[in-house]
């Protein structure tokens, strides 16, 4: 009970400091709408927002760890901060008068950000966060959509496989997992042997299950060999 009504606060305050700086934002005060969630984030997890996107997403996450477990409900939250820097970035550039350069490094934070939050609400809910808390499903789809146009890095394309086949899109999850072999980005990982795991978890499955999940069984076998060869 003490863990759910401390979450619930944590939130509460959260919710409080977006809206503020989404006002903040609305106003074009963008410098005072990162202070706001900065302040946030030092008060609730000891961090600040220079932190968490300089440093690489595992190690991020490894600052989440508490008694050798991560607490991914809090790791949401902090993709949600990460989720409105974001949106402040791209509200800067497009504000009139200032240069091409400053406008496109603004678009740049601001992706870079974005994927950011959508690799860590994926890891959260890939690792048992409450999917109701920050509605994490919903905003991981609308993230998607805006980022459509981009490459996702290696690592966050792992997630995405791992919460499609989690959710029962299998022919999705198929894709993810081929992109992430297609992408690479230097991970000392080998991804090849996952995908097989992949197909081999799927082999268990009923063939109505699969059919239902858009990879029936025939196509499985065949993502196999292929892999295989």
């Amino acid at each position: 009970m003490f863990r759910k009504d401390y979450l619930l606060r944590m939130i509460e305050e959260m919710t409080e400091a977006i809206g503020k700086a989404l006002t903040l934002r609305q106003q074009r005060k963008h410098t005072e709408a990162l202070s706001e969630l900065d302040e946030l984030l030092r008060r609730q997890f000891g961090m600040n927002l220079s932190l968490l996107n300089s440093l690489p997403a595992e190690d991020v996450i490894e600052m989440f760890r508490f008694r050798g477990i991560i607490e991914v409900d809090n790791l949401q939250q902090a993709a949600r901060l990460i989720e409105e820097e974001a949106y402040i970035y791209a509200e800067k550039a497009r504000v009139e008068g200032i240069s091409d350069q400053e406008k496109q490094d603004s678009e740049d934070e601001g992706l870079t950000r974005l994927m950011k939050s959508l690799h860590f609400y994926l890891y959260a809910l890939n690792h048992g966060a409450n999917p109701r808390l920050l509605e994490a499903p919903e905003r991981v789809e609308s993230i998607l959509e805006q980022t459509k146009e981009y490459e996702l890095p290696a690592r966050t394309e792992k997630q995405l496989a791992l919460y499609r086949e989690q959710q029962g899109r299998y022919d999705q999850a198929e894709n993810s997992w081929y992109r992430a072999l297609q992408v690479g980005d230097g991970l000392p990982v080998n991804y090849r042997d996952e995908v097989r795991s992949f197909y081999e978890r799927l082999r268990k499955l009923e063939d109505e299950q699969l059919e239902q999940g858009g990879l029936p069984r025939e196509e499985v076998e065949e993502g196999l060999a292929e892999l295989t060869r």
